[in-house]
């Protein structure tokens, strides 16, 4: 059986003629609707993945006979279809580890009367793999599959502050381009709240992504010490305030990931 060979290092300027382009392409259209769903054309689909409109006509209309896409013929615009549900749905039944932590996110959000999320690590993004909120929180409409930066969310900083230092730079560094002139104070806020977590076990972000909102997080390691998922809290600022946050629910969704951790040992 032939062995799969290491990915190129991310500093190398090497093309790697394993990865076939056209298929990730088409996985790069399929991110580029949010989590409302909102219909876009091909135009907007073109700007967000910097690919031609022409490139871009061609991978949606082949999606859309697939039933990954749907489009509407009035508004000349493309939504997510149900297939693209196929994707992750047998990853997500297998994934015992929200089972186990499911319990513990709703008592909290109950409690906190906001949200409650679990997510694992996606490049410089971190993607919710289960979701528990209260009426409260619905005003924030993220649920799973929605992708959050880590640079600017307390399960994201968390995350960073766990990692050992070099993986830690290492996706520091992907993340800057992203975010252009603002980089500077984005790094500075982030280097701040990860010196933070790493003395306290949790981050917090004070609407430095959701301007209205305010989250903590706190990490959940696989038996080796790694981190492997994170878990939130967070909701409007209104209910959720800083000192709270920082006094009471900060420390409280380090207990929880804590609490999921010991039980989830077995399979992490």
């Amino acid at each position: 059986m032939a062995r799969r060979k290491d990915p190129l290092p991310a500093s190398s300027t090497e093309k790697d003629y394993r990865i076939n382009t056209a298929l990730a392409r088409g996985l790069s259209i399929l991110k580029a609707f949010g989590p409302d769903n909102r219909p876009i054309g091909n135009a907007e689909i073109a700007g967000r993945v910097d690919l031609p409109k022409a490139t871009v006509s061609r991978l949606t209309f082949t999606l859309t006979e697939l039933g990954y896409l749907k489009y509407d013929e009035d508004l000349g615009r493309y939504s997510l279809g149900p297939a693209v549900l196929t994707l992750g749905y047998d990853v997500l039944a297998q994934m015992e580890i929200r089972d186990i932590a499911r319990p513990y996110l709703q008592e909290l959000a109950d409690y906190a009367d906001g949200s409650t999320y679990l997510g694992t690590p996606n490049g410089t993004e971190f993607i919710y793999i289960d979701a528990c909120r209260t009426p409260a929180s619905m005003a924030i409409r993220l649920g799973v599959g929605s992708r959050i930066p880590m640079a600017s969310t307390g399960m994201g900083r968390a995350y960073l502050a766990a990692l050992p230092e070099p993986d830690r730079e290492a996706l520091i560094s992907l993340m800057a381009p992203e975010y252009g002139a603002e980089w500077p104070e984005v790094e500075a806020r982030m280097r701040a709240e990860i010196a933070c977590a790493q003395e306290r076990g949790f981050a917090m972000s004070h609407g430095h992504w959701i301007t209205e909102a305010h989250s903590a997080g706190a990490i959940i390691r696989r038996a080796d010490g790694y981190p492997i998922y994170a878990v939130n809290v967070g909701g409007l600022r209104s209910i959720i305030t800083s000192e709270r946050l920082g006094s009471d629910l900060g420390p409280r969704v380090l207990g929880v990931a804590r609490q999921i951790e010991h039980i989830a040992r077995g399979i992490l």
